[in-house]
């Protein structure tokens, strides 16, 4: 009786978090060698980047005129970017070039502005402090855009995506919901998407009268995956484009839950800078318009994450 009675509080828990989340907002030339110390890699060997084609872009004078002075004249926007999130930004083989659909976009949002996008490697909670403090200039990184972030920086949002939960193969803890993580060992990028909703799951779970869940915070998400690969976590919580990434590189080592909530992903630029913001956000609009955006979203299989119109601040 009193298993059933767990079971029943169980799925109750389980729908009650996944109302609370469905309620989240339904949005969401480049320097290919990058500064910094090279990334460990996420699951078994690097992948090779897709062979898929994307047209060169040129230079849009209006798009380019919005930009800051300074920027313009040195021709080279500093970019902050924890380089270890596959396929948004990954190091190639040769462990300084770097790779993925956020180093594709930067390279062709640099040839409509009409300079270059110097990916460093950062980081990812030190990428806003280093916004703030002059040195970087933006960040492409697959940051979502949540209120609290916008307290520092402005975002110009370009794509959607969900959160999700990876499990080793198997799924040994049998995690189907959010609430199944309450009392079980989870691995996070420190200050990325999971850190932060891994925290409201807590909550959850405390409200709710389960064991809050024990969080392993890492400095990068291939650190975090490793750990659930050694065993030292039940599971790892980040956006779910680059957990579907892991699983589709490595499908014998690992699976994933179904994605929930649906948040705006964008390129945060400090609070003062707006003019950066609104060349950045004229850009996206260009290449969007040229058709440019959705063969950069084809070629890394990310067409369902497709945001229009590039809003500012969409996220809640």
């Amino acid at each position: 009786m009193l298993a059933e009675q767990r079971l029943l509080h169980k799925r109750k828990l389980g729908v009650e978090i996944m109302r609370l989340r469905n309620t989240l907002p339904a949005l969401a030339g480049l320097a290919l060698l990058a500064t910094g110390c090279a990334a460990p890699e996420a699951s078994g060997e690097s992948a090779a980047e897709p062979t898929a084609q994307v047209k060169t872009v040129e230079k849009d004078d209006a798009a380019a005129a919005l930009l800051p002075a300074d920027i313009a004249d040195a021709g080279v926007v500093k970019v902050a970017s924890g380089i270890s999130f596959p396929p948004m930004e990954y190091f190639d083989t040769d462990n300084t070039t770097v790779l993925g659909f956020d180093a594709d976009l930067g390279k062709a949002l640099g040839e409509v502005l009409g300079v270059e996008f110097e990916f460093n490697n950062t980081n990812f909670d030190g990428i806003i402090g280093g916004l703030k403090a002059g040195r970087f200039d933006l960040g492409l990184t697959s940051m979502i855009d949540k209120a609290e972030r916008q307290v520092d920086v402005d975002f110009v949002d370009y794509l959607n995506s969900g959160v999700a939960f990876m499990t080793v193969k198997g799924n040994p803890e049998g995690l189907a919901v959010e609430s199944d993580l309450c009392g079980k060992t989870v691995a996070v990028e420190k200050s990325a998407t999971g850190d932060i909703v891994a925290d409201e799951i807590s909550a959850d779970c405390t409200k709710a009268g389960e064991k809050a869940l024990d969080k392993a915070p890492f400095p990068d998400q291939a650190s975090a995956v490793q750990a659930l690969k050694a065993g030292r976590a039940d599971a790892v919580l980040a956006l779910d484009l680059t957990l579907a990434y892991n699983v589709k590189q490595d499908p014998e080592a690992f699976e994933m839950s179904k994605p929930f909530g649906l948040l705006p992903v964008g390129i945060p630029v400090p609070k003062n800078d707006t003019a950066l913001r609104d060349a950045v956000q004229a850009a996206l609009l260009v290449l969007q318009e040229n058709g440019a955006y959705d063969e950069l979203l084809a070629k890394w299989n990310l067409t369902e994450q497709s945001l229009e119109g590039a809003p500012i601040n969409s996220g809640k």
